[in-house]
């Protein structure tokens, strides 16, 4: 050719090929999960976020109206209560009345929060409600505050209806009580949860009774028993228990009252 050499180009064989390809294969799996990582972590914290302005909320609306709200149970947002004296709660178990207390409505996944209260505080409760001497009384709105300073939970005198809270790092199955370790709190009047990034399918198994395939310590989280349980972000059944929540206590909402400059009675003990 004119003298002129001609090299020639060889090109990639067929291993090595398929090589290139399972790197890139393998790099297209790591960053999907390193995305799917962040996605989830920026999800906890701005719910994290989300769940301290809800929480705030609740001591704002015990400041202005001297009780705290009943649960939504038709999801308007606003807490629903029977429409004649004592105007009992009508169900102990609903969602945060989102409205009321002039929070967004959903959490970091898009769904409502569920908000358990005093389960004497409804109908099946009428004169808990009433009683300044039972803590199901934070929850009245008729002449409020009705509770004052001694109304239970006050040490060890917790009344009746409400709940625990307790520490994942103890297995549900063992359960909840101080002896095992796993008890943080007894007296709890009112707990607010966030089911995670599968709250859609918890609500649904909640409303529906089909299947989440939820854990022990999800389950506990959103049944009608007096248990709550606190993610330590472990895992359970290989996968993440996410559920985030928050509970009030008698202590903050007799501070929230007196801290704005009300007042509350002092009832006699019976």
């Amino acid at each position: 050719m004119n003298g002129l050499w001609v090299k020639q180009q060889k090109g990639f064989s067929l291993l090595e090929l398929v090589i290139a390809m399972a790197v890139l294969a393998a790099l297209a799996v790591v960053t999907v999960n390193v995305v799917k990582n962040q996605q989830e972590y920026s999800h906890a914290t701005q719910n994290e976020q989300y769940m301290k302005q809800v929480k705030s909320a609740f001591m704002t609306f015990v400041k202005t109206n001297g009780f705290l709200p009943c649960p939504d149970t038709d999801g308007d947002g606003r807490e629903n209560r029977v429409g004649t004296s004592p105007f009992a709660c009508t169900l102990a178990r609903g969602m945060v009345p989102y409205l009321d207390l002039g929070v967004p409505r959903a959490d970091a996944w898009q769904q409502p929060l569920f908000y358990a209260v005093n389960d004497k505080s409804d109908i099946s409760g009428v004169l808990d409600i009433v009683n300044p001497n039972e803590a199901a009384s934070y929850f009245n709105k008729q002449n409020a505050p009705v509770f004052g300073f001694r109304t239970p939970p006050v040490g060890a005198i917790g009344g009746r209806g409400n709940y625990r809270i307790c520490s994942e790092l103890t297995d549900v199955a063992i359960g909840c009580t101080s002896s095992t370790g796993s008890l943080v709190e007894e007296f709890a009047i009112a707990v607010v949860v966030s089911f995670g990034q599968n709250g859609a399918a918890t609500w649904n198994e909640r409303s529906t009774g089909v299947s989440a395939g939820l854990d022990a310590a999800e389950a506990e989280n959103m049944d009608n028993d007096q248990n709550f349980w606190q993610a330590e972000g472990s895992q359970r059944a290989g996968r993440a228990f996410d559920d985030q929540l928050f509970w009030l206590l008698a202590d903050d909402v007799k501070y929230a009252i007196t801290s704005s400059g009300g007042n509350l009675p002092i009832i006699p003990l019976p």
